[in-house]
């Protein structure tokens, strides 16, 4: 939110990348960006690119289809839930508009950036 003056809402962004551990941190890496209400030359125009990466460590349960060689998503949604008696998790949702779709349930998970295009 630091960066994208806002939660970012990650319609058309790009995953990049998604690297599965068994056990320890797993890492998914996806381009956003804000777009913003101008048109330049017939597209319209985006701005603060970054791409985010979500660490999840220890993935207890886990659901993905459609990989490929693109995979632009709809949104994502970041929610905590109670996975058993007293027990907090994440839950990571992954809605596609081409390729990748699923999610991700996990122990804990962080957010980092890196400002810029990848």
């Amino acid at each position: 939110m630091q960066w994208f003056g806002r939660v970012p809402s990650f319609h058309d962004a790009e995953v990049l990348d998604f690297h599965l551990k068994r056990s320890g941190r797993s890492k998914l890496s996806i381009h956003a960006w804000n777009m913003t209400g101008k048109v330049q030359n017939g597209y319209f125009h985006s701005e603060k690119h970054a791409v985010v990466t979500f660490t999840l460590n220890r993935i207890f349960e886990l659901e993905i289809e459609g990989f490929n060689h693109q995979n632009v998503i709809s949104g994502l949604t970041l929610k905590r839930f109670r996975s058993g008696e007293n027990t907090v998790a994440y839950e990571l949702q992954i809605e596609p508009i081409f390729g990748l779709s699923g999610f991700a349930r996990a122990e804990q998970v962080s957010v980092s950036y890196i400002a810029g295009k990848p």
